[in-house]
């Protein structure tokens, strides 16, 4: 059996048509289906105890979904393969795993996932933890009386660039000690992509045991509004005199002011340092 979990706050999931629409896909090719709201799940493994081995549990959602399902199972011992359906508006966990499917084996990717730590509190992340700029161009996004998608993302990207202020970062990256005056933001990154399809770490990779660390400093305003596009097809690592990029196993940053932190998406303030390990 299709077990389809589905978070019914979540853009798609209010949307009981597009729920519907996916049951009657999965019973057409004649599998047996049946819905769960993830809100109405009290704890997890006693969840997954109820179901038979060969049933295939399949998340509907996109990367903040999956990154909290992440942290619930992640030391959970679970027999039913996971499967992801995409239908969330950043899709950078499966984007980085290319593929063209739409029912996506997603349970081998989330084994020893590297691990933020802020505020005396630990998470496991997927794509990337991130401060500065990133982490407040997300909180405007979450925040949005717009619809998640990518013109909307580039709105509040620019809105961000108006109002953002770069700040001192003390970074700390694998004992090399760092420090910068105009940050506008350090990102650590377990795979390439964030912000709905930003390749932001080219060479970033899910399969190697390893972060990348990229920092975005002292250039001019408008300069980095000229080049935020590039980004996409991450393209914007050739201009090193702004854009710096390390390979690290641990890396703890502090700031001087607080600022935003964003975990695959998420968005925690105020913080002013964090530190993230493989």
């Amino acid at each position: 059996m299709d077990i389809i979990l589905y978070n019914s706050l979540s853009r798609n999931g209010k949307k009981e048509s597009f729920i519907q629409n996916i049951v009657e896909q999965l019973e057409d090719k004649g599998n047996k289906v049946r819905t769960v709201n993830i809100l109405e799940v009290q704890e997890i493994q006693p969840f997954l105890d109820t179901l038979n081995d060969d049933d295939r549990v399949i998340l509907v959602g996109g990367d903040g979904t999956l990154n909290r399902l992440a942290n619930h199972i992640y030391d959970l011992n679970y027999p039913q393969q996971l499967f992801m359906y995409q239908a969330g508006t950043g899709n950078d966990f499966i984007r980085s795993l290319k593929t063209k499917q739409k029912v996506v084996l997603i349970k081998p990717y989330l084994k020893d996932l590297p691990v933020v730590e802020y505020m005396d509190q630990k998470k496991h992340f997927l794509n990337g933890a991130g401060a500065g700029l990133d982490g407040y161009i997300g909180d405007l996004v979450n925040n949005s009386k717009y619809k998640k998608n990518k013109r909307n993302y580039f709105r509040h990207a620019f809105e961000g660039f108006v109002k953002f202020k770069p700040i001192y970062a003390k970074l700390d990256i694998d004992s090399k000690i760092i420090e910068e005056n105009k940050v506008w933001f350090a990102s650590v990154m377990h795979a390439p992509y964030f912000g709905g399809g930003m390749k932001i770490a080219p060479k970033a990779s899910r399969n190697e045991k390893a972060l990348y660390v990229v920092i975005v400093k002292k250039i001019p305003k408008w300069m980095l509004i000229l080049i935020f596009p590039t980004i996409y097809l991450g393209w914007h690592v050739i201009f090193k005199r702004y854009v710096s990029v390390y390979r690290a196993e641990h890396v703890k940053i502090e700031f001087k002011e607080d600022t935003y932190l964003q975990i695959d998406g998420d968005v925690v303030y105020p913080i002013k340092k964090f530190e993230a390990h493989i």
